[in-house]
């Protein structure tokens, strides 16, 4: 293990940099725009836009990757995701915007994919699940502090758009300096239909679904959220750091539990507190100046009842499906994943458009009320889990399709996956 890290240790110092960066400029957008006084709806779309360009560009990289080699690939995207992040401040244009976030959404994928393909190459399969789990704890940390760079200047300013450009830029020097020959990434030719996804665990299947609409919501509006009820800059950055805290805080343990109780109570409960929350936020939150400690709490805990429930999803597909099939179909249910990305944060912000700020939560609270009324279901009338396909649970980030490949029934190949 320590060997493995050793070898990774340039790879993860890399994403650990992109991820300072990424987390900046999610929020940074949200409150220039919110400056700029952009309308929630359009803040959707530049949302929509960049999930779409994700999906285009997991089926961009690889071939790009069989092309010109993993570093050269990482450098393309690298590099044209730092000068966007630098023409949002130049182009100050709705239109421009929205086309930007297609555009940096490619980038992004292509980032992400290139890392974990590396990652999942050189980890050996009775390790890899303990390899994604510091991966998953880096990304966590490197988004929360990431939201700290906010203090340095005002949304209004140049400085922080310059300081996600540099950030991303560096994120280029461990991974090209270090001397690991790049992994031989072979395409994965198994078929395994959405339909048939659908039919094998439909909860799993809408859940990915589901959970694209809502943290996609907040992940595109979140920080206009906090800033329409009144708090600054630097308060909206610590805000939105404590929601990726909590994600961080809660993977596990949820996680464990999910691995000794029924999974699928594990996600009524977790969608239970999840629908709570947001209730909470919707009656007791109001315009405010300043951070509260209560506030602070439901941030804390809507992330950790929130970004934990997409990992919670994807192991509950895999205890129905044979070893053969999990690559492909974890493949499926990110495309899932993603489509409901897509749409989940123009309906969010249509929502906050008719009902003001406290729509975003009325609508994550209400898509994950649908889904716990489907969890119900499935308790009481569903098929009981396979003993002999069920594994333990493996922490899954919400944000790239090649991390799937670090599930543990993989049997260590090495492929990328492409929808």
């Amino acid at each position: 293990m320590r060997a493995t890290i050793l070898a990774v240790s340039s790879l993860l110092l890399s994403f650990s940099v992109l991820c300072l960066g990424h987390g900046l400029n999610n929020t940074l957008l949200g409150l220039r725009a919110s400056y700029e006084h952009f309308p929630s709806w359009v803040l959707g779309v530049m949302m929509s836009a960049y999930f779409l360009g994700f999906i285009v560009g997991t089926m961009v990289c690889s071939r790009l990757i069989r092309t010109v080699g993993q570093i050269r690939t990482f450098a393309v995207f690298a590099s044209v995701a730092s000068v966007i992040s630098l023409l949002h401040v130049l182009i100050i244009s709705e239109a421009a915007w929205i086309v930007l976030r297609l555009i940096y959404g490619v980038c992004i994928a292509g980032l992400y994919m290139v890392i974990e393909s590396w990652l999942n190459a050189l980890a050996a399969k009775e390790i890899r699940g303990q390899v994604f789990s510091i991966y998953m704890t880096l990304s966590f940390l490197s988004l929360s502090v990431g939201q700290l760079f906010v203090f340095l200047a005002q949304p209004s300013e140049f400085v922080l758009f310059a300081v996600v450009s540099i950030l991303i830029s560096l994120a280029l020097v461990p991974i090209t300096l270090s001397t690991k020959q790049p992994p031989n990434l072979r395409q994965d030719s198994e078929h395994f239909g959405f339909r048939r996804l659908l039919v094998i665990s439909p909860l799993a299947t809408l859940g990915c679904f589901s959970t694209g609409m809502t943290l996609g919501a907040f992940w595109g509006l979140g920080a206009v959220y906090y800033s329409q009820i009144g708090l600054t800059s630097r308060a909206v950055g610590l805000m939105v750091g404590t929601t990726f805290m909590g994600g961080l805080l809660f993977q596990w343990p949820l996680g464990y539990l999910s691995d000794r109780f029924d999974r699928r109570k594990v996600i009524a409960a977790t969608l239970g507190v999840s629908v709570f929350v947001c209730a909470l936020f919707v009656l007791l939150v109001d315009s405010m100046d300043a951070i509260t400690l209560p506030l602070m709490g439901l941030a804390l805990f809507f992330g950790g009842f929130s970004y934990t429930l997409y990992s919670l999803f994807i192991t509950l597909a895999n205890d129905f499906l044979e070893p053969q099939h999990v690559i492909k179909a974890s493949g499926g249910l990110i495309v899932y994943h993603a489509i409901g990305a897509i749409f989940g944060p123009t309906l969010a912000a249509l929502s906050m458009s008719a009902m003001g700020s406290n729509g975003l939560y009325v609508f994550i609270g209400l898509i994950n009320l649908l889904v716990l009324l489907l969890a119900a279901r499935q308790i009481y009338f569903g098929r009981d889990i396979p003993t002999e396909t069920m594994d333990s649970f493996v922490s899954f980030p919400e944000s790239s399709a090649p991390a799937l490949e670090f599930d543990p029934r993989s049997r260590g190949e090495t492929a990328v996956n492409q929808p």
